[in-house]
């Protein structure tokens, strides 16, 4: 008959989620008579890769009449820099598809944008542990926020400064250990 002895305290499982984003939002609105356009940019930057989505609706205020345009993207070319003190971001020029929610069809636009932070940072960090018999979690999330002011192009077209901007840093970790 074999036996074998096994030391229970030495098998130990442990794990490790960390979730790391930094992005950039703005929105912008240009006026030319009574044709009125509001554009939404946000540029998000994780591990994986560079995710970009546009919009773009223009209608006319005379006649009621508008179009709306979408796109999103991933990319894993080095296209937006943030700085870590939330000071500034930067998009460089791209080329993006977008959806034409009109006519049904697809167009590439170019896009470029460029964020710089104003203000405080606000947020903080939240860490938390809990103990039970045989299982430790240890979780700590931390959000930050800088309102900032946006400038970008679309094919060239200068869109003027944002009415509204943000950047942004997010991180969380989650770790867990099982005896």
């Amino acid at each position: 008959m074999l036996s074998m002895a096994v030391n229970v305290d030495a098998l130990e499982q442990k794990t490790m989620i960390r979730d790391d984003q930094t992005y950039a939002s703005a929105s912008w609105t240009e006026k030319e008579r009574s044709i009125v356009t509001d554009t939404s940019m946000s540029v998000t930057k994780k591990d994986d890769g560079t995710y970009i989505s546009l919009s773009v609706y223009t209608y006319d205020q005379m006649t009621g009449y508008g179009s709306y345009k979408s796109g999103f993207m991933v990319t894993q070319d080095k296209v937006f820099k943030i700085s870590n003190t939330l000071d500034s971001a930067s998009l460089s020029e791209i080329e993006m598809e977008i959806y034409n929610g009109n006519t049904g069809e697809k167009e590439i636009l170019t896009v470029k944008a460029d964020w710089v932070g104003k203000g405080d940072i606000i947020g903080g960090i939240s860490k938390d542990m809990s103990k039970f018999p045989g299982y430790i979690s240890r979780t700590s999330f931390s959000n930050l926020y800088r309102e900032a002011t946006a400038i970008g192009s679309i094919n060239n077209c200068d869109i003027g400064e944002s009415y509204n901007a943000g950047l942004y840093k997010d991180k969380s970790t989650i770790s867990t250990m099982e005896k």
